[in-house]
């Protein structure tokens, strides 16, 4: 027979071999007896006959002495008892001076064996790693999950378009197969670039899975240990991620000093480890904006999802600049929102909602996130600088059709960002205006307190500020820079060492909105400090002005809620003509109005309760009105 009809066959034959071996009875030597099994198994895996001993051999990269090795271990286990040295040589037996066993014996793969000593440390058994022991006898096993290790691909599913400018994984195989010795691949780039991406088309082509670690929660070389050993048997190539901050590696590095080639996935630019453990170091890297550039790869990854309409779909490509990886990620949970409502198709709300829900930033640490709950038809200001704010956000929203559908970007490389000057007294509506642009364009919105980041010791603002921006990319989110004054204030001659350092703070900056492909807000009160190499390097300078009358009418008439009692002897012409007030004074002045009412028997705002916040308000600013200052309405005071 030149055929296994099922494994178990195989497995009896091999008990039969390992029975005659240990008895001595075998007629040709017993090494050319297994290889005859072997050729067998084969020859029955080509008319589909799985065997696990094959696939265990063939997935950890066996040569014909070590397959023996590993029939001895299987033999003797199936027996109930663990491979010893003795045990070994008469296997090895007629293969020469047996140096080769011995070494092989004591050099056996980690991954397969676990090693042991008996009670007096004279003599060192084998045994093999139990998960594999299991999968040889023919148990058919569960993947399974570990702490820091997800399976990004698996051979049964299909890979997601994998764009041209980010391609490097042909580049890595052709590397792989030319260099010879140790390897350690590492493939560079920001994350959602496509890292994992390429990782995954190199394993498809070995027709493999993918499993990616993460090095921060590797607890030890026995957890590093169990997870090799559960890709040995699912026939997956591991790759390990490092993190973003500094890391040592030599642990790392001991730990798969066994291993041919080691593939690691970073954000660094270059590992300083690469060339210290003995490997050759082979980096590669994935561009971010060659990435971003990408048109085909953006084009097929959104039309693989059901849309509401072209438009929606085409609307989200022009509008936001997020990278593959965000963006997959945005679309399977703006899907995710659909099916929950009963449809199939991502609308634009959908969308705005799953932007703001995969945010995965650090902004946290050095901004205050702002909710923007108002539209344009809230903002009060004047016509002039509410169209200028209407222009600013569709030129947000068709930026990509602009620069790169059309062609601006190779006309125009650098600087192609949003940053503005919000201008204006305290309390004008320059934040409110922040809140508006961002809910327009479904963006989030960051305030950025800058007397909290300017430090009084050398580069550490441009520090903080550079983690702003980086983190800002993530998302592209909107940032708020309040109180811009203290830094953007009209630049010093160089008269001190400190004069000279305050120059290059600001001269980052600059050169940190520029880079930025988002949009920057900069809100001072004294814009005439703003100097003129300063302006320049910002797209749109928006005055906020102090309301005039009819602007302070609309004001006190549509910051009272609709629910709140009022009382018909209100006279908000008077208000509005009489008080020269900023919209947010009119804002504290009802809400300190209306506790008054709240402590009332029957609730009411009423007029002397509103002039009572006024005069609140007023004293807050260090003003004090007399009692003729009230004109008709002076008897309450």
């Amino acid at each position: 027979m030149n055929q296994y009809s099922n494994y178990q066959e195989f497995v009896e034959d091999l008990m039969h071999w390992g029975d005659q071996v240990c008895a001595h009875q075998t007629e040709a030597p017993p090494a050319v007896s297994f290889y005859s099994l072997l050729q067998k198994a084969v020859q029955s895996a080509e008319h589909e006959v799985f065997s696990p001993f094959l696939y265990v051999a063939l997935s950890a990269q066996l040569e014909r002495e070590d397959m023996l090795l590993l029939a001895a271990a299987f033999y003797t286990a199936l027996n109930g008892n663990f491979l010893t040295l003795s045990l070994w040589n008469l296997f090895m037996a007629h293969e020469g001076t047996g140096v080769l066993g011995i070494e092989l014996f004591y050099q056996s793969a980690p991954l397969l064996y676990e090693r042991r000593n008996d009670a007096e440390h004279t003599d060192i058994y084998l045994e093999i790693t139990p998960q594999i022991l299991l999968f040889l006898r023919g148990v058919c096993l569960e993947k399974r999950q570990f702490p820091g290790m997800c399976w990004y691909y698996d051979t049964h599913g299909q890979l997601p378009f994998l764009g041209k400018r980010i391609e490097q994984y042909k580049t890595i195989c052709a590397c792989l197969s030319r260099v010879p010795g140790k390897k350690l691949i590492y493939l560079q780039g920001v994350k959602g670039s496509g890292r994992k991406l390429n990782y995954a088309y190199l394993a498809a082509l070995s027709q493999k899975s993918l499993a990616v670690i993460s090095y921060e929660k590797l607890q030890s070389k026995d957890h590093l240990r169990e997870i090799q050993i559960e890709c040995l048997l699912q026939h997956a190539l591991f790759v390990i991620e490092l993190p973003e901050h500094e890391e040592d590696l030599t642990p790392l590095f001991i730990w798969l000093e066994q291993e041919e080639t080691v593939f690691l996935l970073g954000t660094k630019p270059t590992l300083r480890e690469g060339s210290a453990f003995s490997r050759q170091y082979l980096p590669f890297s994935i561009s971010y904006k060659l990435a971003l550039a990408d048109k085909e790869l953006y084009e097929q990854l959104t039309k693989a999802y059901p849309w509401e309409s072209e438009d929606v779909r085409t609307d989200f490509l022009n509008r936001y600049n997020f990278l593959p990886g965000r963006m997959r990620d945005i679309l399977e949970l703006a899907k995710a929102y659909a099916l929950s409502q009963g449809t199939d198709s991502i609308t634009q709300e959908y969308l705005r909602t799953a932007i703001l829900g995969v945010s995965s930033h650090s902004l946290d640490q050095y901004a205050t996130k702002i909710q923007g709950l108002y539209q344009m038809q809230d903002l009060i200001l004047p016509d002039a600088p509410k169209l200028q704010l209407s222009h600013i956000i569709s030129r947000v929203r068709n930026r990509k059709l602009v620069y790169e559908t059309w062609g601006f970007l190779e006309k125009s490389a650098y600087g192609n960002g949003t940053a503005m000057i919000f201008a204006g007294p305290p309390g004008t509506g320059k934040t409110m205006a922040a809140q508006v642009m961002a809910a327009e364009l479904g963006m989030e919105l960051y305030r950025i307190e800058l007397p909290a980041v300017v430090d009084k010791y050398i580069g550490e603002t441009e520090k903080k500020l550079n983690r702003i921006f980086d983190e800002a990319e993530k998302s592209m989110a909107i940032l708020f820079f309040d109180e811009a004054d203290v830094l953007f204030s009209k630049r010093t001659e160089v008269k001190e060492s400190n004069d000279k350092y305050s120059n290059m703070e600001i001269a980052f900056l600059l050169q940190k909105m520029e880079e930025y492909d988002g949009v920057s807000i900069l809100a001072t009160n004294y814009l005439q400090n703003f100097d003129n190499a300063f302006r320049r390097r910002v797209s749109d300078i928006i005055s906020f002005p102090m309301p005039d009358a009819n602007m302070r009418l609309q004001m006190w008439q549509s910051m009272i809620p609709s629910r709140l009692p009022v009382s018909d002897e209100i006279d908000f012409c008077y208000l509005a003509e009489q008080f020269e007030l900023s919209g947010s004074m009119i804002k504290n002045t009802l809400i300190y109005a209306s506790f008054l009412a709240a402590e009332t028997d029957g609730p009411l705002l009423t007029m002397e309760q509103i002039l009572k916040g006024l005069s609140h308000e007023l004293e807050k600013s260090g003003k004090k009105l007399s009692r003729d200052e009230y004109g008709e309405y002076g008897y309450l005071f």
